[in-house]
């Protein structure tokens, strides 16, 4: 299960990266290192749930290599509709939906339910991080156009 949602929020990423490369390569740029800082912890979430699992490294890295390449048919998909103004749009609203469904879905709950000693601090370094996360977002789209290579 873990494996076939990653490769469906994979699958989602590549349809908004493409997308983004499709409106410019700036955006596309901007949308790219989003997706990178979200799925490097993301990923090394999956794997270590993996391990933990009983799998052997070779075949926890095998499934999630075999999930990550979903992101490259999303990507393909992307590129090749989003050539009309109401294909962007679209992917852009189910991209959305995704992200939120999987945030609210999965992220959520596993944030309600922590049993530790100090709830002050998780509930705080929680905080700390999602706010951290909407900065980098909202940096990101105020100097999208000011991006270089």
């Amino acid at each position: 299960m873990i494996t076939i949602g990653d490769g469906i929020h994979n699958f989602a990423d590549g349809l908004a990266i493409g997308a983004a490369f499709s409106v410019s390569w700036r955006s596309g740029l901007a949308t790219s290192l989003a997706v990178l800082c979200h799925e490097l912890p993301h990923e090394l979430g999956d794997f270590a749930v993996l391990l933990h699992c009983g799998m052997s490294v070779k075949k926890a890295l095998l499934l999630n290599v075999g999930s990550a390449l979903t992101s490259f048919i999303g990507l393909y998909i992307a590129l090749s509709v989003s050539t009309d103004t109401a294909a962007k749009e679209w992917i852009a609203a189910v991209t959305t939906g995704l992200f939120l469904y999987v945030g609210l879905a999965d992220m959520l709950p596993s944030m309600v339910h922590v049993d530790a000693n100090r709830p002050w601090l998780i509930f705080a370094l929680q905080n700390l991080g999602l706010l951290t996360g909407w900065g980098i977002m909202l940096l990101l789209s105020f100097f999208e156009d000011k991006m270089g290579v």
